[in-house]
């Protein structure tokens, strides 16, 4: 590259960053009291730490409180939009509350982020909040937004990529075609017909989870068409041996941008291969169930082996710490200056739970942990930053933050990151109001439905999971489990549930130990090889290694 294209490219650069700045102050608010986040009081305990504002006086009891009031939020009171009938999350990225002590609410002319969305809705309400409560109304509130993206938002047959989900569309549009509001602007959004193959990777894991739980093989469908124009246009970089030759840290194996219908890359850079990787190894994992095609189970293969192979190259994050690219609604980066924490946070959680993906885990996690740390933590407040184009304050990102703490903690038992933890989470409660609005920032009181509900709940619940004394007293749910849940009932006295896996792990947080429990019929002993129950204050923590289906929990 020339000198000249480079300030070229720079200029565009700094000129589309201020636009960004402009635009995002029309959104952000000073905080105008010392004692109060969003008109929560604060609350603090003996040391001056900011503990959480819901029942301060059971550490993690505000945990439960916030997941329960944004997932009903969405369900219950989610206003519609007045042009074309639909709720809000259909049309918009987000709303605001004007009044905070009211709950009137206005949505904002911002770009939408579909996939996003609801691939966290996903997560978040169809396999943990489902999980957490037995409530099957948010099976279907998932199903209502997959059947939307796929009827309005994806892409057309016969394109360069076809049959894929739009990333971003315009606001207040049923019909999901690429973000063109800011088009003329530096590029920035993804244009008409723009799409992002990380969201096609993330979106297709999302159908391909609630495929695994409705058995709906439309779903299946979907998330085959992701993986096949994923595996279709991956790009594989040989890298050479000799340490001095030549490389392009700035390729990665999908661009970030692409238009769908013509193949032009529009934005060259993604260090989030995770999405697709996870889609095309749940894919590989569940290949003789679903009766994988041959050839598309080659082509999968070799395309998840060279993103996962890249991941972890000295061209890739892993080794260059270039994590840029992922959010929908700002400007092309052509010199990948901006860096972003939701990836390497998202990753970190994935090598977590699946520790097989790096074998060098032990020291991988703490490092991606505390460069967020390093580089995110806000001056003066237990608060984690989205990115450094929008340098702000987030609850959905602290969350992730905390959550990550609890999960390491629960893998190495250093008490360090419990109290991180703790800290962060507890400050990330502050967001939630009390009628469900999530506010994305202690400055930012609007609310977007991905900050404040898809990638928000979902990390109370994993931190719970790790470190049960905050899951809820007196009451049962279960916290995590390695297969997808296809059904569950909670009744008074019993639990049951169907997995998609012959065998799972499961772990429950119970009111007291069980008097039986049985798997596909057959008796478990518990205390056993394959059961064990570690008594609490308030009940106790079950972990039952399931050799089959069907569980049946008598307490």
């Amino acid at each position: 590259m020339n000198m000249k294209v480079l300030y070229q490219l720079t200029f565009v650069v700094l000129i589309a960053q201020l636009f960004l700045t402009n635009n995002s102050f029309a959104q952000l608010s000073e905080t105008k009291s010392k004692d109060s986040i969003l008109s929560h009081k604060i609350v603090k305990d003996a040391k001056g730490e900011i503990i959480a504002w819901y029942k301060p006086e059971i550490p993690g009891a505000a945990y439960a409180q916030v997941a329960k009031l944004a997932s009903e939020f969405l369900l219950k009171s989610c206003p519609k939009d007045e042009k074309t009938g639909l709720p809000f999350y259909l049309v918009t990225c987000c709303f605001q509350k004007p009044k905070l002590n009211e709950n009137k609410y206005v949505a904002e002319d911002w770009l939408h982020n579909p996939a996003c969305f609801f691939a966290g809705c996903v997560q978040s309400f169809a396999v943990d909040y489902y999980n957490f409560t037995g409530d099957v109304q948010y099976i279907e509130f998932v199903r209502g937004l997959l059947d939307h993206q796929l009827q309005f938002g994806t892409t057309e047959k016969g394109w360069f990529w076809e049959n894929v989900p739009y990333s971003s569309s315009n606001p207040f549009e049923k019909e999901y075609r690429g973000g063109t509001k800011w088009e003329h602007q530096g590029m920035r959004g993804d244009g008409l017909h723009g799409i992002e193959p990380d969201k096609v990777g993330e979106l297709g894991y999302g159908y391909l989870r609630f495929f695994e739980i409705t058995g709906d093989e439309k779903y299946l469908n979907a998330a085959l068409s992701c993986a096949r124009a994923l595996a279709k246009h991956v790009r594989v970089e040989k890298i050479e041996s000799s340490p001095f030759i030549e490389i392009h840290s700035l390729q990665s194996p999908w661009p970030f941008r692409v238009n769908a219908r013509t193949g032009a890359v529009i934005s060259e850079y993604c260090s989030n291969s995770l999405d697709p990787i996870k889609l095309l190894d749940e894919l590989i994992r569940i290949k003789d169930v679903i009766r994988l095609d041959t050839g598309d189970f080659r082509q999968i293969k070799i395309a998840r082996n060279a993103a996962y192979n890249w991941l972890f190259s000295r061209l890739g994050p892993m080794h260059t710490y270039i994590w840029n690219g992922y959010f929908e609604d700002i400007q092309n980066d052509p010199l990948a200056s901006n860096r972003v924490q939701i990836t390497p946070g998202e990753l970190a959680k994935h090598i977590l739970k699946n520790p097989e993906f790096d074998k060098n885990y032990d020291k991988d996690v703490p490092a991606l942990i505390h460069w967020i740390r390093s580089v995110f933590k806000t001056d003066g407040m237990n608060a984690i930053k989205e990115q450094t184009y929008c340098f702000e304050p987030m609850g959905s990102h602290t969350a992730r933050y905390g959550s990550l703490c609890a999960m390491w903690y629960e893998k190495s038992g250093d008490e360090w990151y419990k109290n991180e933890a703790y800290k962060y989470l507890n400050f990330a409660s502050y967001m939630t109001l009390p009628d469900g609005f999530v506010a994305v920032g202690p400055n930012w009181p609007g609310a977007w439905f991905s900050d404040g509900y898809s990638d928000y709940v979902r990390h109370y619940i994993d931190a719970m999971a790790a470190i049960p004394e905050w899951a809820p007293q007196n009451e049962n749910h279960l916290l995590r489990s390695t297969s997808i849940v296809k059904g569950i009932k909670y009744e008074q006295n019993k639990i049951e549930l169907n997995t998609f896996d012959p065998t799972s792990v499961l772990k429950f947080k119970l009111k007291k130990k069980p008097i039986k429990i049985k798997v596909n019929n057959l008796e478990v002993k518990i205390d056993g090889k394959d059961c064990s129950w570690t008594i609490m204050n308030n009940g106790g923590v079950l972990t039952l290694k399931a050799k089959g289906n069907q569980v049946h929990i008598v307490l």
